[in-house]
């Protein structure tokens, strides 16, 4: 057998032991919300991540408003895309009734440096690489970004996103929850 033809035989079989195993991976990893939000599902999960001036905040310092959770990164392109709707949607609702919360997973750093460029109006806590296991417990089982969690006034999770949002769908999820009090 010659040289040629045993790299492509060894070629074809790395080609289909790698289309295997993604075959594989993807059989065996239980259904997840890929794009379309999912509705309800859980209550809040309280956690303390530092702000961009390292003083804690508690998630259940805003419980009473309607929030969303918004788990992103700097070098994540969709992340920032996003960020102007929760900037428009924190312009547009007063503080008492919403609340955007940014976690990011990411560097203070660069964290900084992205808000003041974008003039980010809302709360971003830095997550880094503790904020992974906390998407996980909110539903997140693929660990990619943005990832929006929506919770109601009481508590309760009304919505998660993995992937970006668009106006219409968020503000279809929060105008209800909104006009509830």
């Amino acid at each position: 057998m010659s040289a040629t033809l045993k790299n492509l035989l060894l070629f074809v079989v790395a080609v289909l032991a790698l289309a295997g195993g993604y075959w594989a991976a993807q059989s065996l990893r239980p259904a997840e919300k890929v794009t379309t939000p999912t509705y309800g599902g859980g209550t809040m999960i309280d956690f303390t991540l530092p702000d961009l001036d390292g003083k804690k905040h508690a998630l259940n310092e805003w419980r009473g408003k309607v929030i969303v959770l918004n788990f992103w990164a700097t070098w994540c392109p969709p992340c920032r895309e996003e960020i102007p709707l929760f900037i428009s949607l924190q312009k547009k609702h007063p503080a008492n009734d919403l609340q955007v919360i940014g976690v990011a997973i990411d560097t203070l750093t660069a964290v900084m440096v992205y808000r003041q460029s974008v003039r980010i109006n809302y709360p971003i806590l830095i997550g880094e690489n503790d904020a992974m296991p906390l998407m996980t417990q909110y539903g997140n089982r693929m660990g990619s970004l943005p990832f929006t969690v929506i919770i109601d006034r009481s508590g309760s999770i009304a919505a998660r996103k993995l992937g970006e949002f668009n106006q219409t769908d968020i503000e279809s999820l929060i105008d209800p929850l909104l006009t509830r009090q």
